[in-house]
């Protein structure tokens, strides 16, 4: 046989076995369309915004193929209509998927970035030079993707300012920032700076907007709400072209909304909290979410962040958290240098070693409990958990070991000294009590008016002593009086509770009643000594200062207002004061209002003295010599009082609080 003959057979059976390749392959992707066609409609299915465009298309071409797709008719059509929709309210961000329906000059002219890109998208932006082909500034951007990327080209680009921004936020949410405060504060100066300059890679992007506002904001920069002015009316973000409003968008705009800290100047932030909360609301009733997850973040997003404490939602995060988590948009992104294996061990690990530390501390908690001998003096075994657990809330870094311990037996203090004050005592016990501690060094010439003083002032005068001299180490300086005189301020309000306002039946005024209250809840006492055990040296000068004043005053105002609103009716029961009372019996204009009426009044109040401490806490004042850390005692402090206040009394009668006990101390993240 010639050997052209035996070259031309030999080729004919590559082409033929080529062919045969291909229709296996054919074959292969029928079957599957086949098997899968059913995930097209159905809402758990994680998919691509714009899918019902792009996929539409793909039909399309197939149809003109002469190819026999094995769909069901009815999903075909479905899919179709849901395109048509999709298209009329965002044709040009899934312009690759219609093609030449699209008017690409006009789409240009409006939506091209100063990279040359549209929305960042190389998909889009190849669509946009396929269609128009004369646009310059489209061929740079392309190129310049390929000359970084080589031979193959990212979802979306660039990332740089998402990348910056998922990083701080996951490691913060991680629970892992202690670690990584240098790179993370120049992740931030960078933002900031890109913030000022209008970056158009933060400021074309709903998402990245809302973060960068959030993270600056709560990171003590100076941004305004004004930035966000634009997100105000729903439906300007729900149908602006290229702004396609994902439930991510929305999710993160409302977490950025929930940091008003100006009645007048944040009224932007007030705007769309009520329309992303109203949007997302209404999604979850209409389960109206691409996934499982997504419902999930929404659901934890609409409770108020400042309901909660650090290391729950850290354990929470680590637990929700996957190494090959990604966000999805027209395609699938993932950052490996956010989402990955290591940080999530890291994480993890960390998480133990807290646990561990924090079971040890709870154990000398329960000996200075036994060695105290408390349940004598009625304080139940819980509340070792519950003012522990309050302690790790407020005071969350592992290396200030002595403050949560401080904070908890002082909670546990206060909260013996409340009920002797509360009726346990006898007028005359509660005199010789604050004569004692009057004369603190020379109390043994006071002497004792029953077993029950001599009990409590026993564990309570050596209690003080322990933490002042632990105190007066770590600041290098006498600190004993002021504590003695914080406790002194506590006790001496609490009779005026007892005597002139409960045995006396006399009503104080408001302003009255919120000055005694806050102070006989520990806003002063307990916050302030809290400062003494953080390891910086702070003076009475600033301990005196207006700025502690007016943190102490709104941090108390919160504290009261929440406790009220959760035990009115007992303490009505008890005849009380409470300030629904008051303000039932006190209205200004001389008629009384109604129960209703007296709450949304006390909400209002809580609500303005809340966003009063906030902004102290993260404003900057002028000439300020207190530390940072000093006012997160308080801001912390506050959120730890929602937490506890915001559905009942956990304090008194823990529920939710015994869960979680259990989650940040006891059960590892393994199981």
């Amino acid at each position: 046989m010639p050997i052209q003959y035996i070259i031309s057979f030999f080729g004919l059976y590559i082409f033929y076995d080529y062919l045969l390749e291909e229709f296996l392959h054919f074959l292969s992707g029928l079957g599957f369309i086949e098997t899968y066609g059913w995930a097209v409609d159905n809402k758990d299915q994680i998919s691509p915004l714009g899918f019902e465009v792009i996929f539409s298309s793909m039909i399309k071409s197939a149809e003109k193929l002469y190819l026999n797709l094995p769909l069901n008719l009815h999903l075909v059509n479905l899919v179709k209509c849901k395109r048509d929709s999709t298209i009329k309210r965002n044709v040009e961000y899934m312009g690759e998927g219609v093609g030449e329906l699209c008017d690409w000059k006009e789409i240009i002219k409006l939506h091209q970035r100063q990279n040359g890109s549209l929305f960042d998208s190389p998909a889009t932006t190849a669509a946009a030079l396929i269609y128009h082909q004369h646009d310059q500034k489209c061929y740079q951007y392309l190129n310049s993707i390929l000359k970084q990327h080589k031979n193959w080209v990212p979802t979306m680009y660039p990332t740089k300012v998402h990348s910056l921004l998922c990083l701080v936020d996951t490691l913060q949410n991680l629970g892992v920032h202690r670690h990584f405060k240098s790179e993370i504060k120049k992740a931030l100066d960078e933002i900031y700076s890109l913030w000022q300059q209008k970056n158009e890679e933060i400021f074309s992007n709903i998402t990245h907007c809302a973060m960068a506002f959030r993270l600056l904001r709560m990171s003590n920069y100076d941004v305004s709400s004004d930035e966000l002015a634009e997100f105000v009316d729903e439906k300007r973000v729900l149908t602006t072209s290229g702004k396609y409003a994902s439930h991510v968008e929305i999710l993160e705009l409302h977490k950025a909304s929930q940091l008003a800290i100006d009645q007048e100047k944040d009224d932007i932030l007030d705007k769309i909290n009520n329309w992303t909360r109203t949007f997302m609301e209404q999604k979850l009733l209409n389960k109206g979410f691409i996934d499982r997850m997504s419902m999930k973040e929404v659901e934890l997003a609409l409770r108020k962040f400042y309901t909660t404490y650090d290391r729950a939602e850290n354990r929470r995060y680590i637990k929700s958290y996957e190494e090959n988590n990604f966000k999805i948009l027209k395609a699938a992104y993932r950052s490996p240098n956010i989402n990955n294996k290591d940080l999530l061990i890291f994480s993890i690990h960390d998480f133990d070693l807290c646990q561990a530390q924090h079971r040890e501390e709870l154990q000398q908690l329960k000996r200075w409990f036994e060695d105290c001998r408390l349940d004598q003096l009625e304080l139940p075994e819980q509340f070792i958990y519950t003012t522990y657990l309050i302690g790790i809330a407020v005071v969350s870094e592992p290396e200030f070991s002595n403050a949560r311990l401080m904070y908890a037996k002082y909670v546990m203090l206060l909260t013996i000294v409340d009920d002797l004050f509360d009726g346990f005592a006898s007028k005359d016990e509660l005199l010789n009590i604050i004569q004692l501690v009057e004369r603190w060094d020379d109390y043994a010439s006071v002497g004792y008016n029953s077993e029950r003083v001599k009990v409590f002032f026993s564990v309570f005068y050596k209690s003080i002593e322990e933490l002042a001299t632990i105190a007066e180490i770590k600041q290098g300086r006498y600190v004993k009086n002021h504590l003695i005189n914080l406790w002194l301020e506590v006790m001496k309000c609490m009779l005026i509770e007892r005597i002139e306002w409960w045995t006396s039946k006399t009503i104080p005024s408001i302003e009255e009643y919120l000055y005694v209250t806050s102070i006989t809840f520990g806003s002063r006492l307990i916050p302030l000594t809290t400062q003494y055990f953080l390891g910086i040296k702070i003076s009475k000068d600033i301990l005196e200062s207006d700025e502690i004043c007016g943190l102490c005053n709104c941090t108390g105002i919160v504290m009261r207002l929440l406790n009220d609103l959760q035990t009115y009716k007992r303490e009505q029961g008890e005849s009380s004061m409470n300030l629904v009372t008051i303000l039932m019996t006190q209205s200004p204009r001389r008629t009384n209002i109604c129960e209703e009426e007296a709450i949304m009044k006390i909400k209002e109040i809580l609500e303005m003295n809340r966003r009063e401490l906030l902004k102290m806490v993260l404003v900057q004042k002028k000439g300020s010599q207190l530390p940072q850390l000093c006012k997160e005692i308080f801001w912390r402090t506050s959120k730890m009082v929602y937490f506890t206040y915001s559905h009942g009394d956990e304090y008194r009668f823990p529920e939710e609080m015994k869960n979680h006990i259990d989650e940040v101390i006891y059960k590892p993240l393994n199981h």
